[in-house]
């Protein structure tokens, strides 16, 4: 295997592992912004303002499209620290990258009937889910392409 493929899909590295947190954090601070109206009630620093008015500035529809990209990522991060779906032994490191990535798609949305002005979208769930599982789903199959950990 060429070792730019291997390093896009294999790393057990500490600083993988810190990369998934890390975007799990992101994840996590983009998608729990309150609304500008909502921070201005808190009378929040006008940058959080800025910042909130920025990421509402767009039609709804893209914002619920610009979930699939972000949860494609998120489940590619993860899936290259524990490694592809495998359907020899599913119940090895599978159940726990499926339980990771999905859980938190969920628990991620479910978050938001906590922000002020924000609530659960079954849209926004139903593109995590979508992301996920093509992040997932594309993973697995390069990696059964480069026959590194070839397990159907």
């Amino acid at each position: 295997m060429q070792p730019f493929l291997a390093a896009i899909l294999y790393s057990k590295s500490a600083a993988s592992l810190i990369l998934c947190l890390a975007f799990t954090l992101f994840l996590q601070f983009l998608t729990g912004i309150p609304k500008p109206d909502s921070l201005q009630k808190l009378n929040a620093d006008q940058l959080w303002v800025q910042i909130s008015r920025e990421l509402f500035d767009y039609p709804f529809w893209l914002q619920d499209l610009s979930h699939l990209p972000l949860f494609f990522t998120y489940a590619w991060l993860w899936a290259r620290y524990l490694g592809p779906i495998s359907f020899k032994s599913p119940l090895r490191g599978s159940f726990l990258l499926i339980l990771i990535v999905f859980g938190y798609a969920f628990i991620n949305e479910a978050m938001q009937a906590f922000i002020p002005e924000r609530f659960p979208s079954a849209g926004d769930l139903f593109m995590n889910f979508a992301g996920a599982s093509l992040g997932l789903c594309l993973h697995w199959f390069l990696s059964a392409k480069t026959n590194q950990k070839k397990e159907f």
